[in-house]
């Protein structure tokens, strides 16, 4: 399972020009790892790019049935 895992972390505010394009470069490395064998993605439930990463796996899902997400939960 250690090498089928990715976890995100990034920035809360994400300029509102900028999300597009950030939100497209996420979703084309997503695939990529998929491709590779990852199947499990963590995030954290933090606005911004903790948010794009989990709604853009969310969003594959219903191309890729098997891959898993996990929101960590707040403290």
């Amino acid at each position: 399972m250690e090498n089928q895992t990715c976890c995100f972390t990034g920035h809360r505010n994400i300029p509102k020009d900028e999300y597009s394009a950030v939100k497209k470069h996420l979703e084309e490395e997503l695939k990529k790892l998929i491709h590779q064998g990852v199947k499990y993605f963590g995030a954290g439930r933090a606005l911004g790019f903790d948010t794009i990463a989990a709604t853009t796996v969310l969003e594959l899902k219903q191309y890729f049935t098997d891959i898993k997400t996990h929101l960590s939960s707040a403290l």
